[in-house]
């Protein structure tokens, strides 16, 4: 059995995350690689007066940010997520590839929303909510509206399921 049969189960238009996502990526991990680096890199300058620790921290937070930029683009094409007739799956992964399957009967809530660097770029991040918190699927840098129309189809299959939405 090859990767794509056991991370792609039939049935479903399997879809993608939206490319503008890997760009929010991107501004995400220069804010959080500035935010870290430059704070230890100056104190480690204030505190020992030592030239190569704020040079040290400064490679490893270059290395690091180049990493995630250069990253973001294939981690998000791993991403996919298909409705199926009774349930969602949602795939993703790299190194680590994971399926996850919710059946429309276990979801509880579906929760949309989008942050300021999401909805700069149109996006929005759909959640599926169940009893069980490692049954949660999330698919993040969706296009707004197709954020609200897989809202509102899954509210509409999971009633008509019977389930708890």
């Amino acid at each position: 059995m090859s990767d794509v049969d056991l991370f792609t189960p039939p049935g479903g238009t399997w879809h993608r995350l939206s490319p503008k996502y890997a760009t929010v990526c991107r501004i995400g991990a220069t804010i959080g690689c500035l935010a870290v680096f430059v704070p230890v890199a100056v104190a480690g300058w204030l505190i020992w007066r030592q030239w190569w620790i704020p040079a040290t921290v400064a490679t490893v937070g270059a290395a690091w940010w180049a990493w995630r930029f250069v990253r973001a683009g294939k981690w998000v094409a791993s991403w996919g997520y298909a409705q199926r007739d009774a349930d969602l799956c949602v795939r993703r992964g790299l190194w680590s590839k994971e399926l996850l399957v919710v059946p429309f009967g276990r979801m509880q809530m579906v929760k949309v929303n989008s942050g300021p660097l999401l909805r700069a770029f149109g996006l929005a991040r759909v959640q599926l909510v169940t009893a069980s918190a490692t049954t949660d699927a999330v698919i993040p840098g969706v296009p707004r509206d197709e954020a609200a129309e897989l809202r509102d189809r899954l509210i509409e299959l999971s009633d008509a399921k019977g389930a708890g939405v």
